[in-house]
């Protein structure tokens, strides 16, 4: 993909973990990669298709300068959020944040850090089967948009009945499309804490709830550990989930059934009949 770069931009600020260093302040340095499709801008001098690099190198600064941190790392990656949230054409940024004063009392050029991200799609399922069902999947929906989860599709509201043999009311379920440049440990984090937020206790095991938020796939990343298996590994299992999917991603494939959605569905169905 295209590519802006900045190299070396200098910046006075306040930032560091000892006292002398919020109080002195020293210098530091910024070099960043932003990738984005520059053909408009190329051919047809749309400036709404390009980076102004002169305005973005004020806007870091700004940014820079308007708190104090203790850690560099911090300081980065408010910048590539910044960043990524005042330019949605921005695909992926590496960015590099060098500390050349660092007190370190060596023989040392500089210390940095390197924050790299790119923006990724992700399909999430929504259930509840508690209270305004349909409120409560568009409450999550709007708390994900001001975590800064662009939301791209949204499939209709399905009313399922519950999965797992616990006896409780129907499910009102959804599954939407995101973009989100946040890795997919973090966002499963976020869903999680958006279930906390909204009042989602975990007491019976596929039991009911105000609020569940599923991380299917993060484009054909597959992932195993204790906390986070991607793809979710009940997504063939469950009609209440393919049956949203298929309406917003038909031929998506899955990356480990190297199947489309489409006919995982035809799969299941033809199963159950």
């Amino acid at each position: 993909m295209d590519q802006l770069q900045i190299k070396d931009l200098e910046i006075f600020a306040y930032h560091g973990l000892f006292p002398s260093e919020k109080e002195l302040g020293q210098k530091f340095v910024i070099s960043a990669s932003l990738s984005y499709d520059m053909t408009k801008a190329d051919t047809e001098l749309d400036l709404t298709a390009s980076v102004h690099y002169g305005e973005l190198c004020q806007q870091w600064t700004t940014w820079f300068q308007e708190s104090t941190e203790d850690l560099i790392e911090t300081v980065a990656y408010k910048l590539v959020e910044r960043t990524f949230e005042t330019y949605p054409l921005v695909q992926e940024i590496e960015l590099e944040l060098k500390k050349p004063w660092a007190p370190v009392h060596l023989p040392l050029d500089t210390c940095s850090v390197t924050i790299r991200r790119r923006k990724q799609r992700a399909f999430i399922a929504l259930g509840s089967n508690m209270g305004d069902k349909q409120a409560n999947l568009e409450q999550a929906i709007d708390k994900l948009r001001t975590r800064g989860i662009h939301i791209l599709k949204e499939s209709s509201v399905l009313t399922t009945e519950p999965w797992g043999g616990v006896d409780q009311d129907s499910f009102a379920n959804q599954v939407i499309e995101v973009e989100t440049w946040l890795p997919a440990p973090v966002l499963l984090e976020t869903l999680l804490a958006i279930e906390l937020e909204m009042g989602r206790v975990r007491e019976v095991h596929w039991g009911p709830r105000l609020i569940d938020l599923d991380l299917l796939f993060m484009e054909d990343q597959i992932i195993y550990t204790d906390e986070l298996i991607l793809p979710h590994p009940y997504i063939a299992e469950r009609l209440f989930v393919l049956e949203p999917l298929v309406e917003i991603a038909p031929h998506f494939i899955h990356p480990i059934l190297k199947q489309p959605i489409r006919y995982l569905v035809d799969q299941l169905e033809q199963g159950n009949a």
